[in-house]
């Protein structure tokens, strides 16, 4: 349970992370570059790796790992596109439900998990939770195709790296050593499109400003934890893995609102308070009950 717990805190430390850079004017984009380094960094030296070991890592982990990490940087684009087109709303809604995608993967492909009637009623209570908590009333209509579609690729998108995620913990990943280098190999991907992106930036050298350095620092020690530790939930917890993905995305996102609320005291409408009961209610049942 420590590390289920351990990767929710990951995934909101980076949510905060990013509400302080804001704050502080610093361009997002600097801070997501560097932190695909440090987060495959940390990744290399976790693991205990040397160039030695890291040839030898094998051959199969690299097309999930290469496929995951570019993702993770075209999504980075693509949420910046639709969130200006689309709206926050949408967007926030299309990231935040795409986790339906590895739960049902997961029952799909691994042995030790399995449909229930139970399971697919508290899946529901967590993807309406997740829909209420994060909805925005949207003042403007979608009038055009291709910005209807920006919120749908992002969906599918970022379910599909997340499922290729539960895809190798399953066959690949079995101890927190194997978390450790996979996720060096990952974000390894993400730091070398990273690299590409340096050259389309016009004032490179502000990278290396220092409240730069350290919000990208914190990001990737926190994306490298967000991985690492629920890769190592998925593999420790006697639950199955549909449920542990359940209870982490549902906690990310409660703790996320919780946040905003008490400590960025932004205003939630009655819909977002709602889902916020809901969704203490489904992470209380699945905690207690499964």
């Amino acid at each position: 349970m420590l590390f289920l717990v351990l990767s929710i805190l990951s995934s909101f430390v980076i949510l905060i992370i990013f509400k302080v850079t804001e704050k502080y004017d610093i361009p997002v984009i600097h801070p997501i570059i560097i932190n695909y380094f440090i987060a495959s960094g940390f990744g290399y030296f976790n693991a205990g790796l040397t160039p030695e070991k890291v040839a030898e890592i094998p051959l199969d982990w690299y097309w999930p790992a290469a496929f995951v990490g570019s993702l993770f940087v075209f999504t980075f684009f693509l949420i910046g596109l639709s969130t200006r087109k689309a709206g926050i709303a949408l967007t926030t809604v299309a990231s935040k439900m795409s986790f339906v995608f590895p739960m049902f993967f997961s029952i799909i492909i691994d042995d030790k998990d399995h449909f229930s009637s139970t399971k697919l009623i508290l899946l529901f209570m967590a993807m309406v939770a997740v829909f209420l908590t994060v909805y925005k009333k949207r003042r403007k209509t979608i009038e055009s195709l291709f910005i209807m579609l920006l919120p749908a690729m992002l969906f599918v998108l970022l379910g599909l790296a997340d499922s290729i995620v539960k895809f190798s913990q399953t066959f690949y990943i079995k101890n927190e050593t194997d978390s450790s280098a996979f996720s060096f190999l990952t974000f390894g991907f993400s730091a070398f499109w990273s690299i590409v992106l340096i050259f389309f930036q016009k004032n490179k050298l502000s990278i290396l400003k220092p409240k730069t350095l350290i919000s990208g620092i914190l990001i990737g020690l926190a994306n490298f934890g967000s991985m690492y530790f629920l890769i190592n939930a998925l593999n420790a917890l006697e639950l199955n893995n549909s449920i542990v993905i359940a209870l982490n995305n549902t906690g990310v996102v409660l703790a996320s609102v919780i946040a905003a609320l008490f400590i960025f005291r932004e205003k939630l409408s009655l819909l977002n308070r709602l889902g916020i009961g809901l969704s203490i209610a489904t992470f209380t049942i699945l905690m207690v009950f499964l």
